[in-house]
């Protein structure tokens, strides 16, 4: 499986050391020069930074505006590599994705990922979707909440920030 990524789910699993879980979960993960630049993080040599054709520049220019140009260049970048899946957690990222074919997965999908592909038990995944919540500010509703307890099997024990 392959990854293309933005830039808030490196920031949010680097928050949470699980950053090395992605090389554990996919054969390979790309993310666009917006998007590593963005991070502002040493990241691990296993996340390649892949340059986007010119005709995908020449997109990414003209939808500026309505995402920012780390979503539109993962986004982009996942299209010309044949990469359905990518990491994005902004929800108008991910309705944009989904028109174009694709599938996003948030932070908290690649949580609940790793934990079924047995690279996280169900109590680490919890606890880390807890640290997300109350110590770095990740915002759930109650649905996603309900979600994520009933994928991981687990109770959880997080805030909702409102």
């Amino acid at each position: 499986m392959r990854l293309v990524t933005n830039a808030s789910p490196l920031i949010f699993l680097a928050k949470i050391k699980l950053l090395p879980m992605l090389r554990s979960c996919f054969l390979q993960v790309l993310a666009p020069p917006a998007v590593v630049a963005e991070t502002r993080l040493d990241l691990p040599g296993f996340i390649e930074c892949r340059e986007l054709s010119e005709i995908g520049h020449a997109f990414v220019r003209g939808a500026i505006g309505t995402l920012h140009r780390g979503e539109v260049e993962a986004i982009v970048l996942a299209r010309e590599q044949g990469i359905a899946l990518v990491a994005i957690d902004d929800k108008a990222a991910r309705s944009r994705a989904s028109e174009m074919g694709l599938r996003p997965i948030g932070t908290l999908g690649l949580i609940v990922l790793a934990q079924r592909l047995g690279h996280l038990d169900a109590s680490t995944a919890m606890t880390k979707v807890d640290e997300l919540v109350d110590i770095h500010g990740l915002y759930l509703s109650s649905h996603v909440r309900r979600q994520i307890r009933s994928q991981l099997g687990g109770s959880f024990t997080g805030t909702v920030k409102r």
